[in-house]
């Protein structure tokens, strides 16, 4: 699946919001791409399996979770990628 920065995102913890950031990870023990050394990127297919997190935004705070907790995506209308 593709995610996007400023995509509508549902995890399977029962929380959802909007990604603010995607961390995908540079380091093998830095799974939650926490590191300074992780990259930040705009766009990312889940498909590619890297190891990383997002980063959401949504009525009861900001949360992250890791890539393979992402149940569903909605494209944002505004994405300029």
């Amino acid at each position: 699946m593709i995610i996007n920065v400023g995509d509508y995102v549902e995890c399977n913890h029962g929380r959802s919001g909007t990604i603010i950031n995607i961390g995908i990870a540079t380091e093998k023990t830095d799974i939650a791409a926490e590191n300074d050394t992780a990259l930040n990127a705009k766009t990312y297919d889940t498909e590619l399996g890297y190891t990383g997190a997002i980063t959401y935004t949504g009525d009861s705070g900001t949360h992250w979770c890791y890539f393979n907790q992402i149940n569903k995506v909605e494209e944002s209308a505004t994405n300029e990628i």
